[in-house]
């Protein structure tokens, strides 16, 4: 435990006299150069991203990382493959509002099954038929079954 503190001390100093060694140097040699700040920047930014490269790797931190990381990535797959319909529900859905193609009012038929788009939504587009019937369709059949969608301004010509 003694030795993780002076390591972490010791490598400390080390990039803090690294940072003011490399400033004095700058300042006395570049100062009136044009980007001599920026280099300072880029030097101070190099000296933390080897500071903590270092403690990382001293101090086993990326292997907890590398845990973590891989945690979070087992869960996203578990969680995708539980929801992957709602998923491919809201992308298509997300086609669907950026697609001039079908607006509300227009005439759509899917599987013999036809009706006037009355709503577009993320997940779903809801459409009523000649009788008042709702029919709730799924954005993804969009993209699977064959579509045929009459637009209202076409009808009108």
């Amino acid at each position: 435990m003694v030795e993780t503190y002076h390591v972490i001390l010791v490598s400390f100093f080390v990039a803090v006299s690294l940072f003011f060694i490399t400033r004095y140097v700058i300042n006395k040699k570049i100062k009136n150069q044009s980007g001599a700040q920026k280099l300072l920047g880029i030097a101070s930014l190099l000296i933390v991203i080897s500071e903590v490269a270092y403690l990382g790797a001293s101090l086993g931190l990326f292997e907890f990382a590398l845990e973590l990381i891989t945690s979070i990535g087992v869960g996203m797959v578990v969680f995708g493959i539980a929801l992957q319909h709602q998923l491919k529900n809201i992308a298509a859905g997300i086609g669907v509002f950026f697609s001039s193609d079908i607006n509300i009012g227009d005439s759509i038929t899917i599987k013999d099954v036809q009706g006037v788009i009355i709503e577009l939504h993320l997940t779903k587009i809801i459409a009523l038929t000649e009788n008042g019937g709702r029919i709730i369709i799924p954005n993804q059949k969009l993209a699977e079954d064959v579509t045929v969608i009459y637009n209202k301004q076409r009808k009108s010509h």
